[in-house]
């Protein structure tokens, strides 16, 4: 598994001197300068040798949606001044007597204008909404569409429907979530092809569904000492009935590993099945959107030796963005999702399939939509890497999940980590125009960072850049693990994470993992 500690508390800290005394290489592919505006270097427990991480210039922050709670929202009171685009002539703005589109003689085809969705031209949040109804009069042919941020940006929208004479729409959300980020919708965008239209609306209204009561939830735990447990599967069984556990997801055997293992472990699986333990097999890796046809020969083999029903599903914990440069690299993001289609293929149907992501793939986009979005499109549930102690975290830092998996009924688990975390400290530098005040230089044509470099040492050089320490924090496991605390701490918030959160997609909590929980204190 891995960390991501994107949202833990910063603090001031004194960084050992190590790592400053001597030149970083800097392994990735440098771009032409000034490509490099900060360095983020990250210490993990007693390693000297930081992860280097490059970034370009910083993008302006959008400002944050608008997200409105009521259960019913009215849209044409939040609506801004429309805009003309394309071919249109005339006034630019929305009346209760409706919009002309009128195109003016000798211009192109397409007329059009363009309306906020709120007077502030902020993203309206949708997402907790299940349709969107839409009533009015046209005359003429008049193309009904809905814009996001991603598709503003390429000027572009989503059409939702064609209409003409008196119209009723009631259009669900979840089609239009899986083409547009449903948390930052833009504009309502109306156009024509014909020479002049016109259209009323009458009603634009997104309403919540009603309350769905949550189905049962369950707890987890992951086990990767596949060996141990194949020798003792009594021990494990023994403490999934002490935590009321439901499910089991062990790490796959290597394909180096022989016939006779591979059987002991598909009989395992299928001994927890008839225990009432919901048994996964778990395996993945980051290199396997590189070589998916190896992860799909394991799947191949297990499915071969287990008879129907004799598992309940294939967890995959892939890991891409360990790939050097991979949130940057829309190919390499495309090929993540293609992987899950392949081995979705390889599946066929015969088990669920189950995807691990970290709480943060709700951030970056893949054509403009989020990347957890698109695994969660594919899966039948996702597990959440929602490492935090504080349980408000918890639910906040997996909202978003929570309520896309609402949206396309996609089953969402939680997850607590129990096992042992090392403290990371983090330096941050920026560029630096006057070298007087830098602390170290970029090195473009050698890829390395110096510390502290001489006066006029260039090293033939004539690639340089100057940078400053811009500030340093440290980030404390304590606040991502329940690691030295006790099974009953641990219990106790598992009961309290099922307690607090109440969407019909969440479906349980995680541990990771069993040897983990072991460990810990009564």
């Amino acid at each position: 598994m891995w960390w991501n500690w994107t949202l833990a508390v910063a603090s001031v800290v004194v960084l050992p001197v190590v790592g400053y005394a001597e030149d970083i290489s800097v392994p990735l592919s440098i771009p032409i300068p000034p490509a490099v505006s900060e360095i983020e270097l990250s210490y993990v427990g007693e390693r000297t040798t930081p992860a280097v991480t490059l970034s370009g210039p910083s993008a302006a922050v959008p400002s944050l949606p608008y997200r409105p709670f009521v259960p019913t929202l009215d849209l044409r009171g939040l609506f801004g001044e429309a805009r003309l685009f394309g071919s249109c002539q005339g006034p630019q703005t929305l009346s209760k007597e409706g919009i002309d589109l009128q195109r003016a003689p000798g211009k192109g085809l397409r007329c059009g204008q363009r309306i906020p969705l709120h007077q502030a031209e902020i993203a309206v949040d949708l997402l907790s909404y299940e349709t969107l109804r839409i009533r009015g009069h046209a005359t003429g042919r008049v193309v009904v569409a809905l814009e996001d941020r991603a598709a503003a940006q390429r000027e572009d929208n989503l059409p939702l429907a064609t209409v003409m004479g008196p119209f009723d729409l009631t259009l669900p959300l979840k089609g239009i979530g899986q083409k547009l980020d449903l948390r930052s919708l833009t504009a309502l965008v109306v156009s024509t092809e014909t020479a002049g239209a016109h259209i009323l609306f009458e009603q634009i209204e997104a309403a919540q569904p009603s309350v769905a009561p949550r189905g049962p939830v369950g707890i987890g735990f992951w086990v990767w000492t596949y060996r141990e447990a194949i020798r003792d599967p009594n021990a494990l069984l023994a403490t999934c009935r002490v935590q009321s556990c439901s499910r089991v997801l062990i790490q796959m055997p290597s394909q180096t590993d022989d016939d006779a293992l591979w059987r002991h472990y598909a009989r395992l699986l299928m001994t927890m099945q008839e225990a009432g333990v919901a048994a996964f097999a778990l395996d993945g890796y980051p290199e396997a959107i590189q070589e998916p046809h190896k992860l799909a020969d394991k799947i191949q083999r297990l499915l071969a030796l287990v008879k129907p029903g004799g598992i309940s599903g294939i967890q995959l914990d892939i890991e891409p963005y360990l790939l050097p440069n991979f949130l940057k690299d829309e190919a390499q993001l495309r090929r993540y999702v293609e992987t899950i289609d392949t081995l979705k293929d390889v599946i066929g149907g015969r088990v669920r399939l189950s995807m691990v992501i970290p709480f943060w793939l709700a951030a970056p986009t893949l054509a403009g939509r989020p990347l957890a979005y698109a695994v969660m499109d594919r899966v039948d549930e996702v597990a959440v890497m929602s490492y935090r102690t504080d349980l408000d975290e918890v639910k906040e830092i997996a909202e978003d999940i929570l309520r896309y998996g609402d949206l396309v009924e996609t089953r969402v688990w939680l997850a607590v980590e129990t096992t042992p975390l090392p403290v990371e400290q983090h330096v941050v530098l920026r560029r630096e125009m006057d070298p007087d005040r830098a602390d170290a230089v970029l090195d473009y044509d050698r890829r390395l960072l110096q510390w502290m470099p001489q006066a006029g040492g260039s090293n033939g050089s004539t690639r340089r850049e100057w940078f400053r320490i811009h500030h340093r924090f440290t980030v404390r496991p304590e606040r991502l693990t329940f690691a030295g605390r006790s099974r009953a701490e641990v219990s106790a918030s598992v009961k309290r994470i099922v307690e607090m959160t109440s969407h019909s997609s969440f479906s349980g909590v995680i541990i990771h993992d069993v040897d983990g929980f072991r460990a810990l204190p009564d």
